[in-house]
C-alpha cells in the first residue's frame, strides 16, 4: 500500500484536520472503491493501522481507506466543542476527492466503518447520505445513542460521561434528528433507501446490551441488518478477527493486488 499522512485546513473545526489515506500499490482499471473508516473515543487516526492489518487486507482487494482524526467529537457538531459533523460530512469528502482524485465517487463503491464511537459515526454518515454510501459497519458501535444518553441501555451510566454530554447534550437534543440512527434508518426503509448495515459485538463488551438492543430495533424497522456476536470484549483483540469478514460482506473481492 501507499500510505499518505496528510492534513487540510478545516473551516468547520478552525484547525487542520489530520487524515491517513491507504491506497493500493498497483494501478486499477478505474477509480478505487473507498472505505471511510473511523476510530473510537480517546483514540486517533492511527488506531486501525496500529491494531489491525487493514492496510494489508485493503491492498489485497484494491480498496482505498480514509482514516480521519475525530478526537471525541462523535461525528457531531458538538454542544460544547467543534463542528465535527460538518467536517466529516462536507469537508472531508470534498478535500479527499480533490487531493486524491483516484477515489471513486460512486455510491456502490463507497462504504463506511468504525469502532465504538467510530461505529456511530459510520452509521450516521451512511444513513444521512444514502445517495453517497451503500453500506456501513460497526465494531462494538454506540448505535442506540438515545438509550445511551437517557440511561436506558442497561449497560451502566455511559451517557452521563462528559464525553457524551459535550458531544450530544441530552437525548432530547438528538431524538428525531439525523443523529438518531434508528429513527433515521426507519425513515429510509419506508423510502426504500436504507444502506446495508453490519455489526459485531463481543459477548463481554460493556455495551453488549446496547448493541443487541439497537440491532433488534434496526431489524424491526426493516433494515437489511447483518449482526454477529463474538467471544470477547470491547477491544481490537476481538474486532481484528472480523475485519476481513466485514470486507467480504462488502463484496470487495480478494486477489486484486
Amino acid at each position: 500500500m501507499a500510505l499518505l499522512e496528510m492534513d487540510f485546513r478545516s473551516g468547520a473545526l478552525g484547525f487542520h484536520e489530520e487524515v491517513i489515506v491507504s491506497l493500493p500499490d498497483r494501478p486499477a482499471e478505474g477509480p478505487y472503491p473507498v472505505l471511510w473508516l473511523f476510530h473510537g473515543a480517546n483514540q486517533d487516526c492511527t488506531e486501525w493501522l496500529r491494531l489491525t492489518s487493514i492496510d494489508r487486507y485493503a491492498n489485497n482487494r484494491g480498496l482505498a481507506v480514509i482514516m480521519p482524526a475525530m478526537s471525541n467529537g462523535h461525528g457531531q457538531n458538538m454542544v460544547n466543542g467543534s463542528n465535527y459533523w460538518t467536517m466529516v460530512n462536507d469537508e472531508l469528502p470534498a478535500a479527499m476527492h480533490y487531493l486524491v482524485p483516484c477515489l471513486s465517487d460512486k455510491k456502490e463503491a463507497n462504504f463506511t466503518g468504525g469502532a465504538s464511537m467510530g461505529g456511530y459515526v459510520a452509521y450516521k454518515l451512511a444513513l444521512n447520505n444514502p445517495d453517497r454510501y451503500c453500506a456501513a459497519g460497526a465494531f462494538g458501535g454506540a448505535l442506540d445513542i438515545i438509550s445511551i444518553l437517557s440511561g436506558t441501555a442497561q449497560d451502566g451510566n455511559t451517557g452521563l460521561s462528559p464525553t457524551f454530554a459535550n458531544a450530544f447534550g441530552s437525548a432530547d437534543h438528538i431524538r428525531g434528528t439525523g443523529g438518531d440512527l434508528i429513527y433515521t434508518a426507519s425513515n429510509l426503509v419506508k423510502e426504500g433507501k436504507c444502506p446495508r448495515l453490519w455489526s459485531v459485538v463481543g459477548d463481554k463488551d460493556f455495551g453488549f446490551r446496547q448493541v443487541c438492543g439497537a440491532v433488534a430495533k434496526f431489524k424491526e424497522a426493516g433494515c437489511d441488518m447483518t449482526d454477529l456476536i463474538g467471544d470477547g470484549g470491547h477491544s481490537f483483540d476481538l474486532w481484528d478477527h472480523y475485519v476481513e469478514g466485514f470486507l467480504d460482506w462488502l463484496d470487495i473481492p480478494k486477489g486484486v493486488n
